[in-house]
């Protein structure tokens, strides 16, 4: 079973980096070659291919690719899916279904570069058919010819006509989509991100509007009128009784059926079966939640505890996250925030910890301040009112299969670390058996962030020395800037066990792999991590490393960004 693991986990990354993009790869390009195949062999297009030549097959080529993922890349986005797969198969294959819930981020990126990557060559194909049906343009065939004749302009089959002019609003919309997408854009503009994203909405839209011109038009009496019929002089056509049969009538063309707008109905319709759910979910008695208790913490990070209005029937697993709005900041932006305290038997509320990370998290900092400040000075008003919240979820990520494993690793990055915050709260407030082995490694910038939840971890190290488990909870701490030991006295002077377990700079990894390597060598172990691309890539590299040396480490990791 070690084995299995172990290979298992040396495959999962180059499978889903590489094999996935290859099968995908592959999977278009045998969608490409049939459609291309069908146009150059078809007889019933041999007059329009004449004109256009090899852009007519490339340009329907690059179609059904183009349709096909219109219609996936929605399904990854769809928490409502993700969350059925969740209740149906989690039980079934945890395993594969964490890997599945960790990488739909890296499905839906991969459906909408080969999104963007197939509609430039569709764009192109297709400006070069708006050049020869220019070119090539044929008095004989006006009736399969886009243009009105020789001297037609092309900037008015491009920019004037439904297909040219939607094909070139589409083509702007996914690149502008695709650039402000970036990791560089969403983390500073975030509203940028959110509105550009939506545009995929007139993308969709303009799907149905983009055939209009029926430029693709097919010969109908292909059985009355065979190809090359009209390079034949009447003197020949007439002396031979077989040619007078094969080419009986003049060629007659005529627009297919369009199916096409069935592929981006089916994207469309779980988009909006999606989002139509979770507004419905959102907005119910169920699921409504009031603010009982919020205010600002040390670090530029806001507590917040919502409590259900009514008994909550909702379950929430350790490491689930939820989706909150706050209407009177924006009625359009949900943000995920993972979970720090789940309901119980005798409580009804869940909290959050939020940092300040943008312009949405920075405008609700100022308020949840301005409300401490207007309850200091009890004569002031405050400008902000009562602050409501919509919440949407919880749903399962990554994080929420932490319990399912003997052994575990967490590395947390500054808020990174509020996915284990739950888990220490539960085995604080029961005696859980799994994981029997936990390692903390918990890096932080600043003191102030440490103040969130050292004594949380105070007091599980106390109880757990009490029942004579010391090594079951292992702990490190990593502040890395302006480190200062008389700061650190005097915030945990009454803590012994986090001064010791403080260290300066950044974690040396290859000490804390070797450690794992040598305390459970031939055994599995599972490392979570949650912060920068940076720290997982590097997490990453060293569990791959490492796992060259006898211990199978198992990673996994949780981002928003």
């Amino acid at each position: 079973m070690e084995r299995a693991n172990k290979i298992y986990h040396s495959s999962r990354n180059f499978m889903f980096k590489y094999i996935l993009a290859f099968l995908w790869t592959s999977f278009n390009f045998f969608i490409f070659c049939k459609a291309f195949s069908n146009y150059h062999h078809d007889a019933q297009y041999f007059y329009l291919s004449r004109i256009l030549g090899n852009g007519l097959c490339v340009s329907r080529g690059t179609a059904p690719v183009l349709n096909v993922t219109m219609a996936l890349i929605t399904l990854p986005t769809c928490k409502t899916f993700n969350s059925l797969l969740h209740a149906i198969f989690g039980r079934c294959s945890m395993r594969m279904l964490v890997h599945y819930l960790e990488k739909t981020k890296v499905l839906h990126l991969l459906l909408g570069f080969s999104l963007l990557i197939v509609a430039l060559i569709h764009s192109v194909a297709h400006f070069v058919n708006i050049i020869n049906f220019v070119g090539n343009y044929d008095e004989r065939y006006r009736e399969i010819n886009w243009a009105n004749g020789p001297n037609d302009s092309v900037a008015r089959l491009l920019f004037t006509t439904p297909t040219g002019f939607s094909g070139c609003i589409m083509l702007l919309t996914l690149i502008a989509i695709a650039y402000l997408a970036r990791r560089s854009v969403r983390d500073r503009f975030y509203n940028s991100f959110l509105t550009t994203h939506h545009l995929f909405l007139v993308f969709y839209g303009l799907m149905f509007y983009h055939p209009l011109s029926n430029i693709i038009k097919h010969q109908t009496n292909t059985d009355k009128h065979r190809i090359a019929c009209d390079l034949l002089d009447n003197v020949t056509l007439h002396s031979n009784e077989d040619l007078m049969v094969l080419c009986e009538e003049p060629p007659k063309f005529g627009v297919g059926v369009k199916r096409a707008w069935i592929w981006p109905l089916v994207g469309l319709l779980i988009y909006l079966v999606d989002l139509s759910y979770r507004h419905l979910t959102s907005h119910s008695d169920r699921y409504r939640v009031t603010m009982v208790q919020s205010y600002t913490m040390a670090g530029r990070a806001v507590h917040l505890r919502l409590q259900f209005l009514r008994k909550s029937t909702v379950k929430v697993r350790p490491g689930q996250y939820i989706l909150l709005q706050c209407p009177s900041i924006s009625t359009l932006e949900w943000h995920p925030f993972t979970i720090t305290e789940l309901p119980t038997d005798t409580s009804n509320n869940l909290t959050l910890t939020i940092k300040v990370r943008g312009d949405w998290t920075e405008e609700l900092y100022e308020r949840i301040a301005q409300r401490e400040h207007s309850r200091r000075n009890a004569g002031e008003m405050d400008p902000y009112g009562r602050i409501e919240f919509l919440l949407d979820g919880p749903y399962p990520s990554v994080m929420s299969s932490m319990l399912d494993y003997k052994r575990i690793v967490f590395i947390g990055a500054g808020i990174g670390i509020t996915p284990f915050v739950t888990i220490m709260r539960l085995l604080l407030s029961s005696n859980i058996e799994h994981p029997v082995r936990i390692h903390l490694v918990w890096i932080a910038r600043s003191m102030e962030t440490f103040l969130w939840f050292t004594d949380e971890i105070a007091r599980l190290q106390e109880k757990l020395w009490r029942q004579n488990k010391p090594d079951r909870f292992w702990v490190k701490l990593y502040w890395t800037q302006n480190f200062d030991e008389n700061l650190l006295v005097e915030c945990f002077g009454d803590m012994p066990s986090i001064i010791s377990r403080m260290h300066k700079g950044r974690p040396n990894w290859d000490d804390i792999f070797i450690d794992l390597v040598t305390l459970y060598p031939k055994k599995s172990v599972s490392v979570f991590s949650c912060g920068p691309k940076e720290l997982t890539k590097e997490i990453r590299a060293k569990c791959k490393e490492y796992s060259k040396h006898g211990c199978s480490l198992n990673y996994f990791h949780e981002g928003f960004g």
